[in-house]
């Protein structure tokens, strides 16, 4: 069987509410709950679980434009240089609200307060996954101005 090599890879996000993300792309790096992984062309095909985190897409233009996607976690799966991405929730760094997810951050913070004073452990853990996420979302807006 021949091997075909490309220069590039195709990156899709799909999230509950459809296609988030499509581009031909130079690389991908996506957090792994082992570490960081970067997907280049012609990387051996993978499946993996990500992390609550932001996904860094070098896309394939001359200006080698950056774009970042936050996720609450999800599964990539990469074969013949097409990586797409599963995830519960994504959103664009562009299309963030910087002030709701401050928002949310205090929140979440408030709550765990509340559920360690009531030594609520249930509780304490739901409102420490809603701070990660929001921290993440905070983390992938303020990329796009970088």
């Amino acid at each position: 069987m021949e091997e075909t090599t490309s220069s590039y890879i195709q990156v899709v996000v799909y999230s509950p509410d459809g296609e988030i993300y499509n581009h031909r792309s130079k690389s991908c790096n996506v957090h792994t709950p082992e570490g960081g992984m970067s997907i280049l062309a012609n990387h051996m095909p993978i499946v993996a679980s990500l992390d609550t985190s932001a996904i860094r897409v070098t896309r394939l233009d001359e200006e080698e434009t950056v774009d970042y996607i936050a996720i609450n976690g999800g599964i990539l799966n990469f074969n013949n240089n097409r990586l797409e991405i599963a995830t519960s929730f994504a959103i664009r760094s562009r299309d963030i609200d910087e002030a709701k997810a401050e928002l949310a951050k205090q929140e979440a913070e408030a709550a765990m307060q509340s559920a360690l004073h009531q030594h609520n452990t249930k509780e304490f853990n739901r409102a420490k996954i809603q701070l990660k996420r929001a921290i993440n979302l905070i983390t992938v807006s303020k990329e796009r101005k970088n």
